[in-house]
């Protein structure tokens, strides 16, 4: 009955601090919205390339006229993403140091200068030639981002034209597979299991104010009066968290459904993922709770350890390995330290990979060890710091 009454006073006092409540179930699905956005301008715009044209034509050994450098540009302006999107946008350029000033200004990726004698070459290697090869130059900035994809798109396009305009077969051919099984992924699908970490990691505001308030107030004196004891307080804090931590990550998936990312994987893999994930976010809290005394803390010098969960667990960008050690074959890095690390890694083989419990039983194993391990160093050192001092008060209490 205790338990009960400790439960229903989290639950209530979680609902009454309804900013930080807030704050947490939609953060996640606030950047979920956000890299969505993000992804989306950046994938779907067309690279800008300008094409200036030199081709003077030549002359087929049946007496037409072309101009291959006309047909190449249609070609570039053709090229189409698997969802039929624009790959490049063709900006017409007379003069090449004009199209370099706009590469400069930004108001264009990459220029392309095709050759005066580039339709004449491709006709004589047509006719069994061996002429010079045609010199295609390409000018970009490469502090633009999109640089490097404008000049890989528009060099395969050139190389695949002038190879079927010279009737040149190829000595090599690529055959592409995929090991995982899994289908084709966007920007934003492979993101998706870091933006489920995050509506993870805001646990530690929620979890860590529902201890230090206690202290803050001094009602922690009134709870151990009741005898009530650590383990009791905290399994209440917890199960409270733990609705809150699943709540938070069914807003972020469910966002991202309705942006159009397609899950995969089981449902109960997903669930008890979750919830181990939201356990292990708990146990952290509680060492962050043991080293602050209010609630200001928690919001100023609790952003340090939130930023180290955000950003080295891999939650936002992809880290470089620093390993460890390897136990098993499997190499253990710096940041395995922290469990959230472990739940990207299960998030991401059961949202996009597909896999089930069986496939998953190195991540859940790490999981529930750093949530035993945290939950036992955050116990002793909340209970040093905090705990006993509310015992001494207890002992003169009348």
């Amino acid at each position: 009955m205790r338990l009960i009454g400790l439960l229903r006073k989290t639950m209530i006092e979680n609902l009454r601090d309804w900013k930080i409540l807030v704050m947490t179930l939609t953060l996640a699905p606030f950047f979920t919205v956000l890299m969505y956005l993000y992804f989306e301008s950046a994938t779907q715009a067309p690279h800008r390339i300008v094409v200036v044209n030199h081709d003077e034509g030549a002359t087929t050994a049946l007496g037409h006229s072309v101009n291959a450098g006309h047909e190449l540009i249609s070609e570039m302006e053709n090229a189409k993403h698997a969802d039929g999107s624009q790959v490049l946008r063709v900006l017409p350029g007379e003069d090449g140091l004009e199209a370099q000033k706009r590469v400069a200004d930004g108001a264009a990726d990459l220029v392309v200068e095709i050759p005066h004698q580039f339709s004449r070459v491709l006709q004589e290697h047509l006719q069994g030639d061996a002429p010079p090869p045609a010199l295609i130059r390409t000018y970009g900035d490469p502090t633009n981002p999109r640089y490097l994809a404008a000049a890989a798109w528009s060099d395969a396009i050139v190389y695949l034209f002038a190879a079927a305009a010279a009737d040149v077969q190829s000595p090599v051919e690529l055959d592409v597979q995929t090991v995982t099984g899994a289908g084709s992924l966007s920007d934003f699908d492979l993101y998706v299991p870091g933006l489920l970490s995050i509506a993870v990691i805001m646990l530690m505001f929620t979890a860590a104010a529902s201890l230090i308030k206690e202290k803050d107030k001094g009602t922690i004196v009134r709870l151990r009066v009741s005898n009530m004891t650590t383990f009791e307080w905290l399994t209440a804090v917890t199960l409270t968290q733990i609705v809150l931590g699943v709540l938070a990550v069914v807003l972020t998936l469910g966002t991202a459904t309705a942006l159009g990312y397609e899950r995969s994987g089981s449902l109960t893999a997903m669930t008890l993922v979750s919830v181990l994930s939201c356990l292990a976010m708990i146990a952290v809290s509680v060492v962050v709770a043991a080293w602050l005394r209010t609630i200001f803390d928690l919001m100023t010098i609790g952003c340090f350890p939130f930023f180290i969960l955000l950003f080295f667990s891999g939650a936002m960008f992809p880290l470089p390995q620093v390993r460890l050690l390897e136990i098993a074959g499997r190499s253990l890095n710096v940041n395995d330290i922290l469990p959230v690390t472990h739940s990207i890694a299960a998030f991401d083989k059961i949202l996009n990979r597909s896999a089930g419990l069986n496939e998953l039983a190195f991540e859940m194993g790490s999981i529930a060890v750093l949530s035993v391990v945290f939950f036992v160093v955050g116990t002793w050192l909340f209970t040093k710091r905090h705990m006993r001092g509310a015992g001494r008060w207890v002992a003169v209490v009348p």
